[in-house]
């Protein structure tokens, strides 16, 4: 999965400009009704490498998007990609194929991703990866890497790079390949443009896209309508109805709001993948009024600190032993805790001896936050502490009794095996963590050429779809599999720009 960056959006987006070879100031469609070859909906990690090489073929594209510049997602995604059997690899003498990073994929998901997408995606990406290198990417010192972290489980090749300015160079390159596509006149944009539905005929197939830009509505027709419109993280109300979960984290591109299903769902599509919704092992929130920012993260990772405190979920109780080593087994466990939350609980004297356990916060960071942040408790009494913390005060006297008894005869019955001290000198404490995601899970069904398709399996002619949009559970299942948001995306734009009958 892609992890959001940080920066601020307007930041990464200068940075984007300065570095493109053109400008990207709108150009309009001509009139307000026009025919196309491609009518693609969405100017970001798909749609751009669609219309580069569908234009490159001779083909008359209109790319339309709802933000005033291109790039969608590319301007906050930390630009992770992966393939097997790159010119790079060979250059480095690893030896990979597309065959095994297919293999290493559902080894990761444990099954859980889609075959079928997942081999039509690492049989593109080669030739994807290719082509951004040539044309300019730049990956970092020392990659393609495997992509090992603690807990876990890694590519078998090096083959998962990315470049110094991440999503960002990404864009700067496919804006350069852009460039002479704009300049020839086959390629337009039409931004700040809505999609407001599709147009079709009496048979339900696919013929062009109702549109509006401020007061003006426009129809335009298309040979081919790509829907490639990105997640909808930025729809609080469409992530609970199709993740199940609150959208707790204000981390992803503004204008990914799900348009794209809406769409598709409107002529007969159908939306799948809410099962394989994956959520992180949580931050602590800037507030309460969701979806916000994260201000920061405890260190859960036991190989990087092991756990001095305990963890209660929101009945009080534990819920995983805090030195479970597998990340998988820490996400899935809070999958099934109410809200995906959890406090992590510990005393003056956990305080005091272990190492701080917010990242990169001192003692007396954390310290002063107590009692000034509403994740942030302080009590003299487990019973108070529970009180704040809107806990039941019987059930979490009963937990914290349990676990000394656990540090006291050196046997926990969740199985946890770094037990260094009870919690037992007051005054106590709570910091409470939220499980979130970033990444839209479930997704449009579509067949192995990429066309949307009905609840029965029945293509809706014209219409096709690529990105996020499809949903990340299809690259990946449940799981982490490094690359394989944004590589599917890029990889799927350019097979349908470069295949597709013009």
């Amino acid at each position: 999965m892609t992890r959001m960056n940080r920066r601020h959006f307007l930041h990464g987006s200068a940075a984007v400009a300065a570095t493109s070879a053109w400008n990207l100031t709108p150009r309009r469609a001509l009139a307000a009704e026009t025919s196309w070859d491609f009518v693609i909906v969405g100017a970001g990690t798909a749609g751009l490498p669609a219309a580069i090489f569908a234009s490159r073929r001779g083909a008359r594209v209109l790319l339309v998007d709802a933000a005033h510049e291109i790039g969608g997602n590319l301007h906050l995604a930390n630009g992770q990609i992966s393939a097997g059997g790159t010119k790079l690899q060979h250059s480095l003498g690893i030896v990979d194929t597309p065959r095994v990073h297919y293999d290493d994929i559902m080894r990761i998901s444990k099954g859980s991703a889609d075959p079928d997408m997942v081999r039509l995606a690492v049989n593109n990406a080669t030739a994807t990866v290719d082509w951004l290198i040539d044309a300019g990417l730049k990956p970092l010192a020392g990659h393609p890497i495997i992509g090992e972290m603690p807990g876990r489980p890694a590519y078998s090749r090096r083959r998962y790079l990315w470049g110094e300015h991440e999503g960002r160079d990404i864009l700067a390159v496919v804006n350069h390949e852009l460039a002479p596509e704009i300049a020839s006149g086959r390629v337009v944009t039409q931004l700040d443009t809505e999609v407001t539905s599709l147009i079709t005929n009496d048979h339900g197939d696919v013929e062009g896209v109702r549109a509006s830009s401020g007061d003006r509505e426009f129809i335009f027709r298309g040979r081919h309508v790509l829907l490639t419109t990105g997640g909808y993280a930025s729809n609080p109300e469409m992530f609970k109805r199709l993740c199940g979960y609150n959208n707790y984290v204000a981390a992803s591109y503004p204008f990914a709001k799900g348009q794209g299903i809406d769409l598709a769902v409107s002529v007969g599509g159908y939306v799948h993948g809410r099962e394989q919704y994956r959520g992180g092992f949580g931050s602590i929130l800037a507030d309460e009024r969701y979806p916000t920012k994260v201000m920061a993260r405890f260190i859960t990772v036991p190989q990087e600190r092991p756990p001095w405190e305990i963890w209660v979920n929101a009945n009080g109780e534990r819920f995983i032993r805090e030195d479970e080593p597998l990340v998988f087994a820490r996400e899935r466990a809070l999958l099934h805790q109410a809200d995906m939350r959890y406090w992590i609980v510990f005393d003056q004297a956990i305080f005091e001896t272990a190492p701080p356990g917010v990242r990169g916060w001192t003692r007396e960071r954390m310290a002063a936050a107590f009692g000034t942040h509403p994740c942030f408790k302080r009590a003299d009494t487990v019973e108070d502490l529970a009180r704040q913390c809107e806990l039941d005060a019987t059930t979490l006297l009963s937990t914290v009794a349990a676990y000394n008894a656990a540090v006291s005869n050196r046997r926990d019955p969740l199985g946890r095996q770094y037990l260094p001290h009870a919690i037992a000198s007051a005054p106590f404490y709570a910091v409470r963590h939220q499980g979130h995601s970033a990444s839209s899970a479930a997704g449009v069904a579509v067949d192995k050429a990429l066309r949307v398709v009905r609840g029965g399996g029945e293509p809706i002619r014209n219409l096709y779809a690529a990105g996020e949009l499809l949903g990340s559970g299809v690259m990946m299942g449940n799981a982490f599999c490094g690359g394989m948001l944004l590589t599917p995306a890029l990889a799927f734009g350019r097979l349908l720009g470069s295949t597709l009958a013009v």
